[in-house]
Order: C-alpha cells, then sequence, then structure tokens
C-alpha cells in the first residue's frame, strides 16, 4: 500500500545531483519521452533520459527537461521534480515571446511549489491554449467552400440547365447548384478534443476563457464524436484569412497526442503522473521566434530544415541545422544549444563544433554563401568584451582565408522582464554588426 508521498529535493536543469544510483535508474525506467509536453510539431525530438551518469565527475546529472515525475518505488510513492536553472519568470518570459502572449507572472514563482500533480505546467499549456485560440479568433472558426446540389420546385444559386432537363420533364423539378461556407470540421473537431482534455486533466476552468474562446466551444458542440486520424490533420488547408489559426491547431493536436500517448502509460504499476517541458525546445524556439521577427522584414528567410545526404546509401542520413537565416543566396546557420555555458573550457562541447562546421560545409556545397557560423547559449552571466572577442573569429578554423566568421554566443537570462530584454537586444546588436560586416563585403 503506497504511503504519503515523499517529495525528493528539487533540482535544476542541466546540473549534478547526489542521488542514490537504484533510485536514479529506476527514475529513468519511470520515464518516457512520451511524458515531454512538445510546444511544436516542427522542431525534431530526441530520445533523451531524464538523469545521465557523468564517469568523470562520478555524478549523476539532470538533462534539459522541466517538470515533475510521480512514481512508485519500494511501496513508496515519491514525486523527483526538476526545475529551470534560471527560474521560473525567465522560462514564462520564453514562452511570452515565442507565443506572443501574457502570462500572469505574480503567480509564477509561488505556483510550481504546488503539491498538486503537475500543476503549473498544466495550467500553464491551458493559459497558452486560450490566448492563443482568443487571438486565432479574429475573423471567426475557418471555413470551407462547399458545393451543394438542390433539387426541387425552387432554385438555389445556379440552376443547372443540363442536369434539369430530365428532372424537369419527368418530375417537374429543377436541379440547381449552391456555394455555401461552412466551418472546417477537421479544425473544429480538434479545438473541441482538446478543450475537453484540458478541462479533465489540465485545470482548464470555466472562468479561464474568453467570451471568444466560449465562442468557438459552443460551435464545437456538434462535432464532439468526430474522430481525427493523423492524416486529416497534416491535410488541413488555411487560407490567407484563417492562417493565424495554424498554430493553435498544431498545439491542440499536441494536447490530443499526450493524451493518446498516456493511455498506455496510465496502466503501469511505476508511473503515476509524468509531465516536462523541454528547455531545449522552449530556447530554440525563443531564438527563432526573436530572429524572426528582427528580420523577416527585412527580406531574410529565417527558417529550420532537413537536408537528407547520402541518399540511397547505406549511411544516408539527416542534418538538420537549428535556425538558418537567407537572403540572396547568403546565409548564417546557428545552433540553439540549451546547456551551461561559463566560458570554462569544459563547457565548450567538442561535437557541437563538429556539427556546426559540417552544416557550414554543406551549405557551400549547395553553392551558398556561408557568412557565418554560430552556437547560441543561454547565459547565467554576461560575456564581458573580453571574452565576447575571444568567442568571436573573423574566419573559420582561425589561421585560414576562409571569409565565414564563427562565434559562441548567447543571452542572459533573468526573472526580470527589463533586464532579459536589454540582453536580448544586446544579442542582436551584436549578431546585426557581424551580419552587416560581412553581408555587405
Amino acid at each position: 500500500m503506497v504511503n504519503n508521498i515523499v517529495y525528493i529535493p528539487p533540482v535544476k536543469d542541466c546540473s549534478y545531483i547526489d542521488i542514490d544510483a537504484n533510485m536514479a535508474v529506476h527514475i529513468n525506467n519511470a520515464f518516457t519521452n512520451k511524458n515531454v509536453f512538445r510546444i511544436s510539431d516542427s522542431l525534431k525530438e530526441e530520445e533523451l533520459p531524464l538523469l545521465t551518469y557523468d564517469f568523470k565527475s562520478k555524478k549523476w546529472l539532470t538533462g534539459r527537461y522541466i517538470g515533475k515525475l510521480f512514481f512508485n518505488y519500494n511501496n513508496q510513492e515519491y514525486c523527483f521534480e526538476v526545475i529551470p536553472r534560471f527560474g521560473n519568470a525567465a522560462v514564462m518570459q520564453l514562452l511570452e515571446e515565442i507565443f506572443n502572449i501574457k502570462l500572469a507572472h505574480s503567480k509564477s514563482k509561488s505556483n510550481l511549489e504546488n503539491k498538486v500533480h503537475n500543476e503549473l505546467i498544466k495550467k500553464l499549456i491551458s493559459i497558452i491554449w486560450v490566448k492563443q485560440l482568443s487571438k486565432a479568433n479574429v475573423h471567426g472558426l475557418p471555413k470551407n467552400i462547399v458545393k451543394r446540389k438542390h433539387k426541387g420546385q425552387t432554385v438555389k444559386g445556379r440552376i443547372n440547365i443540363r442536369k434539369s432537363v430530365l428532372p424537369l420533364y419527368n418530375e417537374n423539378l429543377l436541379v440547381s447548384n449552391s456555394i455555401e461556407k461552412q466551418i472546417d470540421p477537421i479544425i473544429i473537431s480538434i479545438l473541441h478534443k482538446a478543450h475537453k482534455i484540458l478541462a479533465k486533466d489540465y485545470f482548464l476552468s470555466q472562468n479561464m476563457l474568453t467570451d471568444g474562446v466560449k465562442e468557438v466551444i459552443n460551435s464545437a458542440a456538434g462535432y464532439k464524436n468526430k474522430t481525427i486520424t493523423k492524416n486529416q490533420y497534416q491535410s488541413i488547408k488555411y487560407g490567407s484569412m484563417y492562417a493565424n489559426y495554424k498554430a493553435i491547431v498544431d498545439f491542440s493536436w499536441q494536447i490530443i497526442q499526450r493524451k493518446n500517448n498516456n493511455i498506455s502509460q496510465e496502466q503501469s504499476k511505476d508511473t503515476n503522473d509524468a509531465l516536462f517541458l523541454d528547455m531545449a525546445e522552449i530556447w530554440e524556439s525563443y531564438l527563432m521566434t526573436i530572429l524572426r521577427k528582427k528580420y523577416s522584414i527585412g527580406g531574410w528567410r529565417v527558417y529550420s530544415s532537413k537536408f537528407n545526404i547520402y541518399r540511397n546509401k547505406d549511411f544516408s542520413r539527416g542534418l538538420i541545422p537549428d535556425i538558418i537565416l537567407e537572403k540572396d543566396n547568403k546565409v548564417v546557420v546557428l545552433d540553439a544549444k540549451y546547456k551551461r555555458m561559463t566560458t570554462n573550457y569544459r563547457d565548450y562541447d567538442r561535437e557541437d563544433f563538429f556539427q556546426i562546421h559540417t552544416y557550414g560545409a554543406f551549405m557551400q556545397s549547395q553553392n551558398k554563401k556561408v557568412l557565418g557560423l554560430g552556437l547560441i547559449y543561454p547565459l547565467l552571466e554576461n560575456f564581458d568584451q573580453p571574452q565576447l572577442e575571444r568567442n568571436f573569429s573573423k574566419t573559420l578554423f582561425g589561421d585560414s582565408s576562409s571569409e565565414s566568421w564563427f562565434k559562441v554566443d548567447g543571452i542572459k537570462l533573468t526573472e526580470s522582464i527589463e533586464e532579459l530584454r536589454i540582453q536580448k537586444e544586446a544579442f542582436l546588436s551584436r549578431f546585426q554588426t557581424n551580419l552587416s560586416m560581412y553581408y555587405l563585403a
């Protein structure tokens, strides 16, 4: 019989912890990557454990996920919690930038300590869903054009002369065709199902709904039993008027998928509840968002893409740079790294350096002019000017004739809204200096 929950002291992400080896192994066995809520379906997923063992330090190390795992171990229920090393408010601010919404900062610190199973993250997901849907519903629900055929003594739309000949002669009836607009059944079904899950499992209450969201929910009442397949979801077409619905539909699909993934795990004897956010995904989405906002209006395409290399070979692979800025066949390639960066030599990961330089070589093989490459980290402290200079090379590989730069840079994450804004603008200013110098060259 399981007794009261034992709360293991919270640990920060990407940090060393002292924990019994058997307990650590059990935590990894109780955790699955299906417990991670993805804020986007466009970023690559990786199968990673909650804890890894660092043989050099002989300690266990937390990864990039934040959240809570409730599990049973030796007839006792435990809670293992990973908290953000930069603070809850910093995470809130990154999510605000990504989704272009405002979250309640006054509650962000205290809510994380609530003992209810994963209440903070679940409420956060609900709030994001409501605010995104409210913004998307500016022009009403997305509608499709549907052609109707009418047979009768009256005409609806245009008469179909060819098909009216026999009915008119035999039955004294006319055949006419009309065009109508109807609410997209796939979109409204996805939104309805997501709302149902949020209301049941994510602490979404009626008083959290805006009038616009209530209107959508009421309109969805007739679609509550419709089952949606992955193919139907992927085949959704968004007209220009309703393009802003794509983000909320994608977000709703992630909610539905997590519910489906949890069905099998609910039968587990080891895991009672688990929900995590991937800070690496949030960091990458944040960088993509601020760069896209700044440079899209200047004609830059800011994107991520998968490039398949060595096709039809046994050693075929896929290259997936996190962020590419492209204009006039000139590119900058960046990799977002949610790791510790203190400018200590050990913080510079050998594999990361090889990876980003491989991306650069590939883009050159595609006849792109590579302006620069960069690894971008979240920082606990500022890079001072000497550190910035030591982390920037005017040419690839240092002493070379390359016309591409390479940099390691980052943004200091802070719980202060104003300070984070200053840090973000300082990073963008440095990036613009590098970009202008080499783009105009």
